[in-house]
């Protein structure tokens, strides 16, 4: 049986994360990192990690609830990733189509800092906004996260090749690619370096990284074993 891991889920969605898990295990899913969005759920997610095998935590502030993100998040984001080495930073980044574009990005360049202090993975959500997302990488070059994946990326072939060229980016494609309609997005797949491409569910299901691996296998004409091995190491070494 394949082997495969979900590199960016929401558990704290669902009240049945064993039974969730367990099934994932039966169908081939070995593990999953699941993403906080607001301050209001990272005790879920860091409960999630700790009591359920093969589930790894980040926590962050998303763009969408920048707004209702309480005063002190960054003293307990700070003293959170102080006390625990495994937990990675994520959800974070902006988004074009959200309110509050400025706070929004304060938050991320805070996450960003943050994640690049103590050394962990970020996992950063862009909308419409990965022009200003690489000036910002720009202006940081010397003091950025050991790790950075551009989560659910539906970014053209040019942003995904800077961002793997400059900044050696991991690209986690979600259930966006099994829509035949995105033929942009699919042109992109394809031309993302195997070493690059993470899969996830972006979901409380992890088993929908199943299809997701099995569409990369078709959109780059290669045997399905050989992208479940090659993702499933990709991302163990981001956890590394």
């Amino acid at each position: 049986m394949q082997k495969y891991f979900d590199a960016h889920c929401h558990l704290q969605n669902t009240s049945r994360v064993a039974d969730v898990m367990a099934r994932a295990a039966d169908a081939g899913v070995c593990g999953a990192i699941c993403n906080g969005t607001t301050p209001a759920d990272w005790a879920d997610v860091l409960g999630i990690a700790r009591n359920v095998p093969g589930v790894y935590s980040a926590i962050g502030v998303h763009p969408w609830y920048v707004q209702n993100t309480v005063s002190d998040w960054a003293t307990r984001m700070r003293e959170i990733l102080t006390d625990c080495p495994d937990i990675m930073v994520g959800e974070i980044g902006l988004d074009k189509y959200r309110p509050a574009p400025e706070l929004q990005e304060n938050i991320f360049i805070d996450c960003l800092d943050m994640a690049a202090e103590f050394s962990r993975p970020a996992f950063i959500h862009c909308v419409g906004a990965w022009n200003r997302v690489l000036q910002i990488l720009k202006s940081r070059r010397n003091r950025l996260p050991r790790a950075m994946v551009a989560h659910a990326f539906a970014g053209s072939v040019d942003i995904m090749r800077t961002l793997a060229d400059g900044y050696d980016f991991y690209f986690s494609y979600s259930p966006m690619i099994m829509d035949g309609r995105r033929g942009r997005l699919i042109d992109t797949v394809r031309q993302t370096p195997m070493s690059r491409i993470l899969i996830e569910s972006d979901d409380a299901d992890p088993t929908k990284v199943i299809s997701v691996a099995r569409r990369v296998a078709e959109i780059k004409s290669v045997d399905l074993d050989e992208v479940a091995d090659t993702i499933y190491k990709n991302t163990t070494e981001i956890l590394k």
